[in-house]
């Protein structure tokens, strides 16, 4: 949205004086008066509407809805020059710290405020339309002889029953009342503020609902296989954790979370008897394995929001050397947080104990994940993984015992354990 270009200004006094007095008509004076009148409104209509854009430009680059709120609040009240300003929202009256204005403050008693002005603010509400308020003299006289105008803002979504709030504002009884086109200024930028904010509602309910579909899907998964409890959940932080280090944006370390919560998904289509099958398993058994990532990516498929994270889940088990499965990608071939998730994963499997063997300590985990650094995994984000791993160990012990409880120390168990069964 771009800025209005520039107003040009009303011709000046001395410009008048270039013409000769004899060739102004009749009623110059009166004329020229009146042209100075809508030239001074029409400049006050562009810097409203100058106001507008600005107010407009920041909140739309903002994504928290209470921010959002709070600057589109504090910036009407500077563009109307207000002294105080109010939000009524499910009865409770609040007063809203004022941006920057040349007005006199105003000190008012919100309860007092709202209960004056409760026929007003239901009016408003109802209409959906700002104005000056018409109060009685005594009314006035009650909230301390200031001028006020009111207008709405909804911001929840199309659809929703939620009543608009209303927001008040505040001049002192000493400075010039609010003219007609502080509610047309008003009206705009609050409805378009509400636009704003009701869409960012929206896309936190969207996302809301896609995390309750991950975590029920990541529910059924642990379900599916006993001894993998609690292992998706694991993952999907440790690939965090990784992101972190990386520097990653907080839009692709949400899609790591959600990655690494549903990349066993396709799980529910392999038989249980061979995800718990305590024995080495067979080259069909191990096949039927090997299916899962595909299965867990056509699962995820026609979910829309899980779009992002389809690469993820459906190479996690490739390894850098090309050995790997479902496409024997090697190294950068292997999409980034693909190579996150394989770490992740590779390490939490270690650590948990499985049909066929039972858990390594984490020490020894870390040492087999480094041991497998540039073969499996990719060296480069397994050192970053190591590193930040031994450092969470340092400085969170309390949170390593809650998350990592089920580790056991290594025995003599391990090396005769069988090695076919995947993460």
């Amino acid at each position: 949205m771009s800025r209005p270009p520039p107003l040009a200004t009303t011709p000046s006094a001395a410009d008048r004086a270039l013409v000769p007095a004899d060739q102004l008509p009749p009623d110059y004076e009166a004329l020229a008066e009146k042209n100075e009148a809508l030239g001074g409104e029409l400049l006050r209509c562009y810097e409203q509407l100058s106001f507008v854009f600005e107010i407009t430009e920041h909140i739309a680059n903002l994504q928290d809805p209470a921010a959002i709120q709070n600057a589109l609040l504090r910036r009407c009240a500077t563009m109307l020059n207000a002294g105080a300003l109010f939000f009524d929202r499910a009865g409770r009256c609040v007063p809203i710290t004022c941006g920057e204005t040349t007005a006199r403050p105003v000190e008012v008693d919100a309860e007092r405020l709202q209960a004056t002005l409760a026929e007003e603010i239901e009016a408003v509400r109802r209409t959906g339309r700002s104005r000056a308020a018409n109060l009685t003299p005594a009314a006035r006289r009650r909230i301390g002889n200031v001028h006020v105008l009111l207008g709405t803002l909804r911001c929840r979504p199309a659809g929703s029953h939620d009543p608009a709030g209303v927001v008040i504002a505040l001049r002192d009884g000493r400075e010039p009342p609010f003219d007609a086109g502080d509610p047309l200024a008003s009206q705009a930028v609050l409805g378009y503020g509400g636009h704003i904010l009701s869409n960012v509602r929206m896309v936190q309910h969207l996302k809301q609902t896609a995390l309750e579909t991950v975590c029920a899907l990541t529910n059924a998964i642990d379900a599916k296989d006993n001894y993998t409890s609690g292992h998706s959940e694991r993952v999907g932080w440790l690939a965090t954790l990784t992101g972190r280090v990386l520097g990653l944006p907080g839009a692709q370390l949400q899609m790591l979370e959600w990655a690494g919560m549903l990349h066993d998904v396709g799980k529910i289509g392999v038989p249980e008897h061979t995800l718990n099958k305590p024995g080495r398993l067979t080259a069909a058994e191990f096949e039927q394995i090997k299916l899962h990532p595909r299965l867990s990516y056509e699962v995820l498929k026609p979910v829309a929001s899980l779009q992002p994270v389809l690469e993820a889940v459906l190479y996690h088990h490739e390894d850098c050397d090309g050995s790997g499965y479902p496409a024997g990608l090697r190294d950068v071939q292997i999409p980034l947080a693909a190579r996150i998730i394989r770490i992740a994963d590779t390490f939490d499997a270690l650590t948990s104990t499985r049909p066929y063997r039972p858990g390594f300590d984490v020490e020894q985990a870390l040492e087999m994940l480094a041991a497998g650094g540039g073969r499996v995994t990719d060296a480069y984000l397994t050192h970053a993984f190591i590193a930040r791993f031994r450092r969470y160990m340092r400085e969170q012990p309390g949170d390593l015992r809650v998350r990592f409880g089920h580790t056991v120390v290594a025995d003599d168990a391990h090396a005769t354990s069988p090695a076919n069964h995947p993460s």
